[in-house]
């Protein structure tokens, strides 16, 4: 991919190269060139105003009533330098908006699994859902009139595209709810930085992009990350003893929580004076659900870079409403999703079977609403009451977080979404090891560790070559300067 200034291309190209920025976000590439900032632009001008000296204090007042024009031109750099104030006041405002709203979709993408635990299936319908009547009700009214805002050309093209993207982007959301139902919260915000070398590879190699080194080793310092916060899971094994029931479906949730045998032992049958809990050698692995759980979230990455991959190629220049595009995806993934339900059902814990399914579809509804109905076993309906909180806060942000993430791309700096989206990591990570957080989980050494190497490889990778260049022209400019003075010399 050429590089070239943007100081120095026609409008054409700058339109153009704007739009690679777009697509490399989606591939989390993002190697363009630095461009001034507008912040730059005007502390530079208003520094120059400041220092003027008399002399060229008295030049300007000859130019000011020698030249009309000259007003109206000073009248303009007024007026450009208010816009450019004004501009970084809202890149400043899109930054901090983009880390508070992602921060915070990390946050409840999690937090919503807690009280639909049993019913992943209902909870991955119903997130889909919601996107189909909020997108169409834009899509129905934006498509009419005698100047639409959605062309006719763009409501009459082929739907099979989005149908092939909606297999894609159902497999991606299934293999993602399912882990975050049974992941702790910290891995959430993790894990899916794997997508940075996937997409790399598979771009490489259907699209032909090209990567730089800084590149190659950010992505190699962020999978070094996620082994390092991995590693417990495969070095720890489980050791001493528990506490079960000999009746899991009616006593597991009474005995699973006692940590010492006294307690385990005292709960009893009312009728029998039996034990109903026993204190065992803990023989299970269960370090394995982790690990497998964690592999999803991986490789759930794949579908969805081979969904951005095809939006590539299929949809090519074609230049679409973001809301149309997104309201035809989720209608076919929605109905995708009834059937790769059936196989997903297999992987819960307890395991949903085919002819189980709508029932726990029915009775996630009612969990939705706040009701419970699961009050045996090792997973009691015992949250429910906040799942309408939680499940509706998550939409709302997700949708809001989406939109912003737009408005960003075409009215911002593709900059300011990937200085965001890194710095959404760490604090999402670690809102998770907050006390009053449901659900929290402590940090240890190695979460720390794999945080830190996780954010060096982001950083390297989104920023690395920017930085460099920076350094290398400010350099370059050092070495100037001495030259130019002696040349004034002379």
């Amino acid at each position: 991919m050429t590089r070239r200034s943007m100081n120095s291309v026609p409008d054409s190209h700058r339109e153009r190269e704007q739009e690679e920025q777009e697509e490399e976000i989606l591939f989390a590439n993002d190697d363009d060139p630095v461009q001034p900032s507008p912040s730059a632009l005007s502390t530079c001008t208003s520094r120059d105003m400041k220092d003027g000296t008399a002399d060229a204090d008295e030049k300007q007042t000859s130019l000011l009533e020698s030249s009309p024009d000259n007003v109206k031109q000073l009248s303009s750099s007024d007026s450009n330098n208010d816009a450019d104030s004004k501009d970084n006041r809202m890149l400043i405002l899109s930054f901090v908006s983009m880390v508070v709203v992602g921060s915070a979709n990390k946050i409840f993408s999690k937090l919503q699994t807690i009280p639909m635990y049993n019913y992943p299936i209902t909870l991955s319908l119903l997130t889909t859902f919601y996107y189909i009547p909020m997108c169409f009700a834009y899509i129905i009214p934006a498509s009419r009139g005698e100047s639409p805002i959605i062309s006719r050309e763009q409501m009459n093209m082929p739907k099979w595209p989005f149908f092939i993207m909606g297999i894609l982007d159902c497999m991606s959301s299934l293999m993602g709810m399912f882990a975050a139902v049974y992941l702790p919260g910290s891995l959430l915000v993790l894990l899916p930085q794997a997508a940075i070398p996937i997409s790399m590879v598979l771009s490489k190699h259907m699209l032909g992009e090209r990567y730089s080194g800084y590149h190659y080793a950010g992505a190699f310092i962020v999978v070094i990350g996620i082994i390092v916060v991995l590693s417990p899971e495969f070095v720890t094994s489980s050791s001493g003893e528990v506490c079960e029931a000999f009746d899991e479906d009616r006593d597991c949730s009474i005995c699973q929580d006692e940590t010492s045998e006294g307690t385990c032992l005292s709960h009893t049958d009312s009728d029998t004076g039996v034990s109903i809990c026993e204190w065992v050698r803990d023989d299970s692995n269960e370090d394995a659900p982790i690990l497998f759980w964690a592999a999803m979230l991986i490789l759930s990455c794949i579908p969805s870079t081979f969904s951005n991959i095809y939006k590539e190629k299929a949809l090519g220049e074609t230049e679409l409403d973001p809301v149309f595009l997104n309201g035809w995806i989720a209608l076919f993934q929605f109905f995708i999703s009834l059937i790769f339900v059936i196989p997903a059902g297999y992987t819960a814990d307890p395991p949903i079977y085919p002819e189980d399914l709508p029932r726990n579809i029915f009775d996630g509804l009612k969990c939705y609403f706040g009701a419970g109905t699961v009050t045996s076993g090792c997973h009691l309906d015992e949250n429910c009451g906040e799942a309408p909180i939680f499940v509706n806060v998550y939409v709302a942000i997700n949708v809001f977080y989406n939109l912003l993430m737009i408005l960003i791309l075409k009215f911002g700096s593709t900059n300011i979404l990937t200085l965001a989206m890194t710095v959404m990591v760490p604090i999402g990570n670690l809102a998770f090891s907050l006390p009053f957080m449901p659900e929290a989980t402590a940090m240890h050494a190695t979460d720390i560790i794999g945080l830190g190497v996780i954010m060096a490889g982001l950083t390297w990778y989104r920023f690395g070559e920017k930085l460099f260049k920076i350094n290398h022209t400010q350099q370059e400019s050092d070495l100037r300067e001495p030259l130019l003075l002696e040349g004034d010399e002379l």
